[in-house]
């Protein structure tokens, strides 16, 4: 059974959607239950479940510990449990290692996040288990028509949720960036989709960016159908973050034939290590998040503005260069999916299960 935030328009709700597929595209025949319906005392799908099996809980710990807390121990005490995490800083905090003891493996779907739950003193296995991207990303074709971008200029997409931290999406910084690798009549165009967004800060941006190209926002949810729609009919994907768990947006760019530009540091790296072109240049500085989402005492990315720009601005002159970076991107996502082959399934923890 997978307990994840399913269809829900956040990286969270997509990865767990597509753990629930690569285990059916798998033939394990996976049940579902939302993250949400455990979290209100709805437990009768474990309950009808039985004993045995495993349980998947694809969310948080936090989350993780309240479902386990309001679902009778007998619904779930005699499964195997794993936890699939993620994590954007170097150490997960001290809570998650005392949650990890409530599960017998925990997943991460990258060596970063695998690296920062060590680290944390997590005494369960961690198994590295890059997001199945590949497996579960339809290939639309470019629509700029649909979405209002000019045929001859270069479009840059720009994503961020203001309910998380704008400041480790460094949107700030991505602004910066294209204002100062676009010059005045480049028939450039940047395209800011934001969640929940600050319409004061969104203004500001605007304001930076004036008369020297132009801007589009987009703050309405998109499912994911819209979602990567908009991603492959953008020519550039920029991410100048100063952290990544994994990086699932950047690697559906890759999938839809869009190339990202993004900060050489994090989990991204299990998939971009060998795109220098696409990797810009960062130091690691303390974390600094006036959101309070990221607490001090660990570092993170600084990337670099100058190394950004140049490579924007020669990204922006070759479409070639765009298309075949895009394309080894793609490639070294297909690679990674190998782990969830029935075979490369069964040869770990959930071969012990009966049936498997």
């Amino acid at each position: 059974m997978v307990s994840g935030f399913f269809t829900e328009p956040t990286g969270l709700g997509r990865a767990g959607d597509l753990t629930l597929l690569a285990l059916e595209r798998a033939g394990l025949a996976p049940r579902s239950v939302h993250v949400r319906d455990l979290l209100a005392g709805n437990h009768a799908p474990l309950s009808e479940h039985g004993e045995g099996g495993a349980l998947i809980l694809h969310c948080n710990p936090d989350e993780a510990v309240r479902v386990l807390a309001r679902t009778p121990a007998h619904t779930w005490k005699h499964k195997l449990r794993i936890g699939y995490w993620a994590w954007e800083l170097p150490v997960v905090p001290d809570r998650w290692r005392r949650a990890a003891d409530l599960f017998h493996e925990i997943w991460a779907p990258s060596r970063f996040i695998a690296d920062a739950l060590i680290a944390g003193g997590v005494r369960p296995p961690v198994k590295i288990m890059p997001h199945p991207v590949d497996i579960g990303t339809a290939r639309p074709a470019s629509d700029k028509a649909r979405w209002g971008l000019p045929a001859d200029g270069l479009s840059i997409l720009v994503m961020s949720d203001f309910r998380s931290s704008t400041t480790r999406k460094n949107l700030d910084g991505a602004v910066e960036i294209v204002r100062r690798a676009m010059e005045p009549g480049s028939k450039a165009t940047l395209v800011l989709k934001t969640l929940a967004s600050d319409s004061g800060q969104l203004a500001h941006l605007r304001e930076r960016l004036s008369g020297r190209l132009d801007v589009k926002v987009l703050t309405e949810p998109l499912d994911q159908s819209d979602m990567l729609s908009l991603i492959a009919s953008v020519d550039l994907f920029l991410s100048p973050h100063r952290s990544e768990g994994f990086g699932l947006a950047l690697a559906e760019a890759f999938l839809v034939g869009t190339p990202a530009l993004a900060t050489g540091w994090s989990g991204n790296m299990e998939f971009m290590a060998d795109l220098s072109p696409l990797l810009i240049d960062f130091r690691l500085v303390p974390v600094g998040d006036p959101t309070g989402v990221y607490g001090s005492g660990q570092r993170w990315a600084e990337p670099s503005m100058d190394d950004a720009v140049a490579k924007l601005q020669a990204l922006a002159k070759s479409l070639v260069l765009r298309q075949d970076l895009a394309h080894r991107g793609a490639t070294a996502l297909v690679r990674q999916s190998a782990v969830w082959e029935r075979e490369e399934l069964t040869s770990g923890v959930l071969g012990s299960l009966p049936g498997q």
